[in-house]
């Protein structure tokens, strides 16, 4: 455990000790926990995460009040949406590998370039195809069952369009 043996005293806004009051963060109770997470979250804001299973525990953290929200409001409604769910969980992955960027990037090798693009674009293709696969049934699993199919149809065009392309032989 860390020794906690500096001493530090704030004057807050009525504004800012009723929202430090009503705070939640993990394992805080008092306002000198809460304030100890801040300054915690601050941190790790600041400093990018050194490993890809650290930059993907930050991404959690950031998406879980969103997840948290969703399952709430779901839960609240009797409803459900694996749309919105897988979706949410895509924006954590694309984050993570944001995140893990920095520290990833730093010497500038073309391989971690490489790596890190084809994680981008993994991602990216993994939900496209997801969507592809939601959009083709006219009922996707979500609170607006069409919601998908007429935005991928919308797309319909585009994909014609890169299908004859990619069908049209190579010029010389």
């Amino acid at each position: 455990m860390v020794a906690l043996n500096t001493p530090l005293s704030v004057r807050l806004s009525e504004e800012d000790a009723l929202f430090l009051a009503g705070l939640e963060l993990e394992g805080a109770v008092t306002a000198s926990d809460k304030v100890r997470g801040l300054i915690r979250q601050a941190r790790q804001r600041a400093q990018a995460p050194a490993t890809w299973d650290a930059a993907l525990a930050a991404a959690h953290d950031i998406a879980a009040p969103a997840l948290k929200a969703l399952r709430t409001a779901e839960l609240a409604s009797d409803r459900h949406s694996t749309v919105a769910l897988a979706l949410t969980t895509a924006v954590e992955e694309l984050l993570a590998v944001l995140l893990a960027a920095p520290a990833e990037l730093a010497g500038g090798d073309p391989q971690a370039l490489a790596r890190h693009e084809a994680r981008l674009v993994d991602a990216a293709a993994r939900l496209t195809e997801q969507m592809l696969r939601w959009g083709v049934t006219p009922s996707a699993p979500a609170y607006d069952p069409t919601i998908v199919s007429r935005r991928v149809a919308a797309l319909g065009e585009l994909t014609r369009l890169i299908t004859a392309a990619a069908d049209r032989p190579a010029s010389a």
